[in-house]
């Protein structure tokens, strides 16, 4: 994937996903959650424990709890996981999960869109990362280099079929 020559910022308003940081060590998946549904991360992890997550302590935050706060609380539906095996080859929209580490067999997750080219502006495609240690630069950028993406896999984010589509806000 190419970057963009202007220091991979991607244009003004090309993003309909507004980014949320993760406010723990464990939580950015609940990021991704709210940053695709439009919401806080607080509403966010409201739907989580009416789901069943724990309110305090620690918790382990599945794809499938993921999939149920996406239900609840937008018009999206979430695929099981897919192996990454090239960016080109992604969906317009995904979470990717990137720097897998093989010995705590746990990974971090990453807001994946696509734009479709239109009159005015060539496709592109960007990330969304909900660390909260990150240099800004790297909060949304076009510039993949700071995410170790092999092993890598993906979330594939798509609208319920016979739904819809709506925004939701705040």
């Amino acid at each position: 994937m190419a970057t963009k020559p202007n220091g991979a910022q991607i244009p003004p308003g090309a993003s309909p996903f507004k980014r949320v940081e993760m406010k723990g060590t464990h939580d950015d998946l609940l990021a991704c959650a709210a940053m695709l549904c439009g919401k806080s991360i607080e509403d966010a992890k409201k739907m989580a424990v009416m789901l069943g997550m724990p309110a305090n302590g620690p918790f382990f935050m599945s794809d499938v709890l993921f999939r149920q706060i996406l239900f609840n609380l937008s018009n999206l539906a979430v695929s099981e996981y897919k192996d990454l095996t090239s960016v080109d080859a992604l969906p317009d929209v995904a979470v990717l999960c990137v720097d897998y580490d093989k010995h705590s067999e746990a990974c971090r997750h990453v807001v994946f869109h696509h734009v479709r080219a239109s009159e005015k502006t060539p496709s592109f495609s960007y990330v969304i990362d909900p660390a909260n240690w990150l240099d800004p630069k790297h909060h949304v950028t076009t510039d993949l280099s700071h995410l170790n993406l092999k092993p890598a896999w993906y979330l594939e984010i798509t609208q319920r079929a016979g739904i819809t589509p709506t925004r939701s806000s705040k």
